[in-house]
């Protein structure tokens, strides 16, 4: 009698264990599910066997036996069509991404300056996607930065139009009369064809009825061009004086003297653009 007892138990155990889906072969399942789902398989392939995986899941915590081995069979389905499917389009999509990357790299070596590192960090994804073997998404980059392409193909020609054009040193002078001014501004930026510029930016006179203004700022940098406009990155500021007048409610003049300063920028904060056309109209060479 014990021993009828323990076989009838063992039975029972085999039952539950085994025949309602093993918890190995669901993982494994889940898991091939998840390589799907990181490749970039559209929900449309992915939904029936997600909802196959609720069911069995569900199942397993009610104790549903039968369901949960139907479920089982179908989620097994489904995730090997997914897989066929994934298997076709991968392999187009890999070698639509490989011989587009090829195509634009012949391009790209006709970019030089801000149009190549453009180029190149739209690059990364395609290379990095690649080697994962995420061909859906290797090919979307591939796209995108062919896309881009007459874009910074333009850009190169037009930079190459401009970088001899801009070698000197412009200026611009301003007077300023309205409402109540009195000023006279001045702006002096140097390019130098080693990719260097250095710039004058000075400000003396009333600049409106309540504040009058004297000060001197000296930039430092390297410049490069994007297209016809140009990109000054600043490294180096300097301010000799930076000194303010404001009326206060006496009507006098308060002046406000600031400490001069010599700094080092190393954070792109005084980075600034000059548009070629706003240069050719407003400044001197």
């Amino acid at each position: 009698m014990k021993i009828a007892m323990r076989i009838f138990g063992l039975v029972c155990a085999v039952v539950l264990l085994g025949g309602c889906g093993s918890d190995h072969s669901i993982t494994a399942l889940e898991a091939r599910l998840k390589v799907l789902e990181a490749k970039g398989l559209p929900d449309s392939i992915l939904s029936s066997a997600r909802f196959d995986l609720d069911k069995v899941k569900t199942g397993k915590k009610l104790g549903l036996v039968s369901e949960v081995d139907a479920s089982l069979d179908s989620l097994k389905v489904h995730v090997k069509a997914a897989e066929k499917w994934s298997d076709g389009v991968m392999h187009a999509n890999m070698a639509r991404a490989d011989s587009l990357s090829k195509l634009l790299a012949t391009e790209k070596a006709g970019l030089t300056g801000f149009q190549l590192k453009e180029a190149d960090s739209l690059f990364s994804p395609i290379d990095s996607n690649f080697k994962k073997g995420w061909y859906l998404q290797a090919r979307g980059a591939a796209d995108h930065l062919d896309s881009m392409m007459p874009s910074l193909l333009r850009d190169e020609e037009n930079a190459k139009q401009v970088s001899g054009k801009i070698i000197g040193t412009w200026t611009m002078l301003k007077h300023h009369r309205e409402d109540g001014a009195n000023a006279v501004e001045k702006t002096q930026v140097s390019f130098l064809k080693d990719g260097t510029f250095a710039m004058d930016e000075e400000m003396k006179g009333q600049t409106s009825p309540q504040l009058k203004e004297d000060w001197q700022f000296l930039t430092q940098g390297n410049y490069g061009l994007k297209g016809d406009t140009i990109l000054l990155m600043t490294k180096t500021e300097k301010c000799p004086r930076q000194i303010y007048w404001n009326l206060d409610d006496n009507n006098k003049w308060v002046k406000t003297d600031k400490k001069p300063y010599d700094t080092v920028i190393t954070d792109g904060s005084k980075d600034r653009s000059i548009a070629f056309s706003y240069l050719k109209e407003n400044y001197k060479k």
